[in-house]
């Protein structure tokens, strides 16, 4: 969706990972952060829609614990054996911790229909968290 801004943290920051392919086909301003504390640096300047992160739970709730009372919508990938699941665990601003993850087949889809709401609402209107 032109005009979402997603900022992706860990492995799933590599240019040439098909979820950032994916995200910029899309439409999606792509910011990506090797580290943590590179992605709250981040998050002070930028308002983000959407927060992709492969780094812990711990790590990736402190991201969207930053990011206040905005819009943000926020997942960390849960590595599992061969596969995982991406877990959501804010969506629009609202904790949804213990919603149903999605298995990295199923995840496009999840994201997809993300997008649309996030466009549907207006992109534009988000806001950066005051910290």
């Amino acid at each position: 969706m032109p005009g979402v801004k997603v900022l992706l943290l860990g492995e799933s920051g590599r240019r040439s990972s098909s979820l950032v392919r994916h995200l910029e086909r899309s439409g999606c301003d792509c910011w990506i952060a090797a580290s943590t504390e590179e992605a709250l640096a981040l998050i002070e300047r930028h308002a983000f829609h959407l927060i992709l992160s492969t780094r812990s739970i711990r790590e990736t709730s402190r991201l969207l614990a930053r990011c206040g009372e905005s819009d943000c919508s926020g997942f960390f990938f849960f590595p599992v054996e061969d596969g995982g699941w991406w877990v959501p665990l804010v969506r629009h601003g609202h904790t949804c911790l213990g919603a149903p993850a999605a298995r990295r087949s199923e995840f496009v889809g999840l994201l997809d229909e993300l997008l649309r709401e996030i466009g549907s609402k207006g992109a534009d209107e988000l806001r950066i968290p005051s910290a």
